[in-house]
């Protein structure tokens, strides 16, 4: 299966946030990657969060949104969407997913004997989801560790899993979900997970441990033609 896979694209009608996002041209890079992903005939797209970033005016949030997923509609490629925390602090589920569109929801994919698995870590340690409104980006978990136990346990190839943030351990301690350790030991065990992808730590990084290769892909919003193309 041939994926196209972005991150961090922080789009928002800003020129430059924190230094170095060049926030306004990533709506063209979207549209870039969208032609490459074409051009290379992939069957999925695959963005891993923060496509948007706040604009302190909901009404700007939304045409943001909204120009994202009519790049995304005009390109009739499958795509899913996880939610990033920018994303989570900006929308609920409900309003983000509508925006782009129901097909961009997470889903289980099955495909030549593989399973692709999508985590959303937009969650507090306490349990509770982001919010709109929210800032507090390092206070994050994966709760439904069982889930994903499960969902492993019934898996008969092998195993992909695609979230935001890092549970990788080369990654920052600010960066990685505050129970990435035990989503380490489930994965691990299993013995399906081949590879871990995951956006959030905006230099990229990549890694193996214990047999899993560990996959974090630079932002869009801080580098040129900052997407890739998977075969899985």
């Amino acid at each position: 299966m041939r994926i196209g896979i972005f991150t961090d694209a922080h789009y928002s009608s800003q020129e430059v946030t924190c230094k170095k996002r060049y926030n306004s041209r990533s709506l063209a890079k979207i549209e870039q990657a969208y032609d490459a992903f074409a051009s290379a005939r992939c069957e999925l797209v695959i963005s891993l969060g923060d496509l948007i970033d706040k604009e302190g005016d909901h009404e700007k949030e939304i045409r943001n949104l909204c120009e994202v997923a009519r790049i995304i509609e005009k390109a009739q490629i499958p795509t899913v969407a996880v939610m990033g925390n920018h994303d989570a602090f900006c929308f609920t589920e409900d309003e983000f997913y509508e925006i782009l569109g129901a097909p961009c929801k997470p889903r289980t994919v099955t495909t030549d004997g593989k399973q692709l698995l999508f985590a959303d870590a937009c969650y507090y340690k306490d349990g509770t989801h982001y919010a709109p409104g929210g800032t507090e980006w390092q206070n994050t978990c994966l709760p439904h560790v069982g889930a994903l136990t499960e969902a492993l346990a019934l898996a008969e190839g092998d195993c992909y899993l695609f979230l935001h943030q890092n549970v990788d351990p080369s990654i920052r301690p600010d960066h990685r979900i505050c129970n990435a350790e035990e989503v380490r030991t489930v994965i691990e065990q299993s013995g399906r997970v081949r590879a871990v992808f995951q956006g959030h730590y905006h230099p990229g990084c990549r890694s193996e441990h214990n047999g899993i290769r560990y996959v974090t892909f630079p932002a869009m919003c801080e580098n040129e033609s900052a997407f890739s193309i998977l075969e899985l």
